[in-house]
C-alpha cells in the first residue's frame, strides 16, 4: 500500500476514535472509512487470488460495521463471519503444518475456551450464531499462528483481532467495559491494517520468487 494509503487510513482512525465523544449521526460514516481506504490499497495491487479474498474479507467487514453501527447485531456477526472465513482461508495458502508455534496455539484454544465458559450462560437465544462465530474466529487465528507469515503484521493483526471480538463479547453479554469503543476499534482498526499489510507483503514476496523457482527448475 501506498504511504499516502497510510497516512490517511491513521489519519481517519484517529478522526474516528476522537469523535467518539462529540459526535453521534455521523459515526457511522467515519468507522468505515478506514476499511474503505484499505480496500483501495489492496485494489490498487497486482490482481491475484489473495487481492481478490481481501478485498472480500474488507467487504464483509464494512457491512458488518455498518450493520453493528445500526444496532443489527446478528447480522453484523453473519457478516464479520464471512469476513473470518476470508481471512482463514488467506492463512490457509501459507500454511506450513502445526509444529510451529504450536504453544501459542495451546493458549489460543484455552483462550477461547475460556470465552465459551464465560459467554455461554449469558447469550440466550444467539448461543448457537455466538459459538459459530467463535468458532471461526479461532480458526482464523489457528490458521495465521500455522502459517508462513512472521509474526509481525499478519499473525499478530489475527490476534489483535481475537482481542477486540472479545471486547465486544465481553461488554455486550457479560459486563460492560469502561470505554469499551475505544478498547473495540482500536484493537480492530490496528488488526485490519495488520492483516492486510502482512497479507499483501507476503504476496508480494511469493511473486518476486517465482522466476527463481523457475531459473532454478531449468
Amino acid at each position: 500500500m501506498s504511504k499516502n494509503i497510510k497516512f490517511s487510513f491513521l489519519f481517519f482512525v484517529l478522526l474516528y476514535l476522537v469523535s467518539l465523544s462529540i459526535f453521534d449521526g455521523v459515526l457511522w460514516l467515519l468507522k468505515i472509512i478506514p476499511i474503505a481506504l484499505l480496500a483501495v490499497g489492496v485494489m490498487n495491487t497486482v490482481p491475484s487470488s489473495t487481492r481478490n479474498i481481501l478485498l472480500l474479507a474488507l467487504f464483509f467487514s464494512g457491512c458488518g460495521d455498518l450493520l453493528l453501527a445500526f444496532d443489527v447485531f446478528i447480522f453484523g456477526v453473519a457478516a464479520f463471519l464471512i469476513a473470518q472465513l476470508s481471512y482463514a482461508v488467506l492463512f490457509g495458502h501459507h500454511w506450513q503444518g502445526i509444529h510451529s508455534r504450536w504453544p501459542l496455539s495451546v493458549l489460543l484454544i484455552m483462550y477461547m475456551l475460556s470465552m465459551v465458559w464465560l459467554l455461554i450462560p449469558n447469550l440466550g437465544n444467539l448461543q448457537f450464531p455466538v459459538m459459530v462465530y467463535l468458532l471461526a474466529i479461532a480458526a482464523m487465528g489457528l490458521m495465521a499462528l500455522h502459517s508462513s507469515l512472521p509474526m509481525r503484521w499478519g499473525v499478530l493483526g489475527a490476534i489483535m483481532f481475537i482481542i477486540s471480538d472479545s471486547c465486544i463479547a465481553i461488554n455486550k453479554f457479560v459486563n460492560p467495559l469502561p470505554y469499551e469503543s475505544y478498547w473495540i476499534m482500536s484493537t480492530y482498526y490496528a488488526a485490519q491494517f495488520m492483516m492486510v499489510t502482512g497479507l499483501l507483503i507476503s504476496a508480494r514476496q511469493q511473486k518476486k520468487l517465482i522466476p527463481f523457482r523457475k531459473n532454478q527448475d531449468k
